[in-house]
C-alpha cells in the first residue's frame, strides 16, 4: 500500500490555505466563515497533541486486514490526558464562532461543563458510539445532545490525525481495496484524481489516472480502484456517473445509482499545486448541494454537507 503523509502544520498553514480558498470563490464566503473557525481549531489541536504519545497501535493483522477490518478497528481508547478537554474548549469557541444560529446550545454546554471533570467520559463514549452513553450524559447535563455529539466528535479527530502516521506504517506492505479508511474505518470526504502512473492495472483506467481516497476522520489518504463505488463496491459503469461543476471542469460529485451515495472529487491532473484535502470539500459545497438536490447522499457526513 502506497502511503501518503499530511503536510504538517508548519510546512502548510490551514489559516493561510483557507483565506486563499475564500478569495479564490468569494460566492462562498458564507461558508469559509462558518467553518473556518473550526477548521483552525481542529489544526490547532494536531499542533498541540505533537507531545502527545501516550498511545499504542495494534500490532497489524495481515489476514485480518486484508479481509477489511481496519488497523484502529476495535482499539481502546488511549489515555487522552487533559488534551481532550483543551481540544473540547478549543472546539466549542470556534463552533459558537462560526455558527451563531447554535451559540445559544453551545453557550449552554460551556455553562454545564464547564467545571466538570467527566469530559474524558463523554470522549469514551463518542469513542466507542455508545449512544446510550451519550445520551445519559446529555440528559445530566441538560444540553443539546446532537451539538455534544459534534463537539465529541471533532475533538476527538485531532488524535485520530495524530495516530494515523504511525497507524499507516503498520499496513505498509498489505493489501486493501476498500472505499473506508483502512486505519479507522469511515469513509471519506473527497478524492483526488491524479496522474502518477501505477504498477497495478486495475487502479487506472484508460488516462483517467489514480484516484486516491481522502478519511473524513483521520486525514489518511488511500487509493481504490477509480471506476468503483466506495460505498457498495458497484462496479456497473451503467451505474457510476459524475455531476459536473459548471465553473471547473475540475470539480464534480461522483455518484452512484446503485447505492445512491456520492462524493466530491477535485482531478488535480492538470493543476500546478496540489489541492490540500483538509479544507478542499469547503470550496466544493455547491457540488454537495447539486448531488443532494437530486437524491444523493454523502458517504461521509460532515458538517458542511449537512447542517
Amino acid at each position: 500500500m502506497e502511503i501518503i503523509q499530511t503536510p504538517s502544520a508548519s510546512k502548510h498553514d490551514v489559516l493561510t490555505g483557507l483565506l486563499a480558498l475564500r478569495e479564490k470563490t468569494p460566492a462562498l464566503e458564507n461558508i469559509f466563515d462558518a467553518f473556518s473557525p473550526l477548521l483552525k481549531a481542529q489544526e490547532d489541536g494536531r499542533i498541540l497533541l505533537e507531545k502527545w504519545s501516550d498511545f499504542e497501535i495494534p500490532e497489524a493483522d495481515a489476514l485480518r486486514f486484508e479481509q477489511g477490518v481496519p488497523i484502529l478497528a476495535g482499539m481502546d481508547m488511549p489515555n487522552l490526558g487533559n488534551f481532550f478537554p483543551e481540544i473540547f474548549w478549543t472546539m466549542t469557541t470556534a463552533l459558537a464562532k462560526g455558527m451563531p444560529a447554535i451559540a445559544d446550545k453551545v453557550t449552554a454546554i460551556i455553562d454545564a461543563l464547564k467545571d466538570s471533570d467527566s469530559l474524558n467520559e463523554l470522549a469514551r463514549s463518542v469513542w466507542e458510539e455508545d449512544n446510550n452513553a451519550i445520551e445519559v450524559f446529555a440528559k445530566d447535563a441538560n444540553v443539546d445532545i446532537a451539538i455534544l455529539t459534534i463537539l465529541g466528535s471533532l475533538s476527538l479527530k485531532p488524535f485520530m490525525n495524530r495516530m494515523k502516521d504511525e497507524a499507516a506504517v503498520e499496513i505498509e506492505n498489505m493489501f486493501w481495496n476498500k472505499g473506508y479508511c483502512p486505519i479507522c474505518g469511515c469513509f471519506p470526504d473527497m478524492s483526488l484524481l491524479k496522474k502518477q502512473l501505477t504498477e497495478n492495472a486495475e487502479y487506472m483506467a484508460g488516462h483517467g489516472g489514480q484516484r486516491w481516497m481522502h478519511c473524513s476522520c483521520c486525514d489518511h489518504q488511500w487509493r481504490i480502484k477509480r471506476n468503483i463505488c466506495p460505498w457498495c463496491d458497484s462496479e456497473d459503469y451503467k451505474k457510476l456517473s459524475y455531476l459536473q461543476s459548471e465553473e471547473t471542469k475540475t470539480e464534480r460529485a461522483d455518484i452512484c445509482d446503485t447505492c445512491k451515495r456520492y462524493y466530491v472529487t477535485i482531478d488535480t491532473r492538470d493543476l500546478t499545486e496540489m489541492p490540500d484535502p483538509r479544507i478542499a470539500p469547503l470550496s466544493l459545497v455547491h457540488l454537495d448541494v447539486k448531488a443532494q438536490e437530486e437524491g444523493y447522499e454523502p458517504m461521509a457526513e460532515t458538517l458542511w454537507n449537512s447542517l
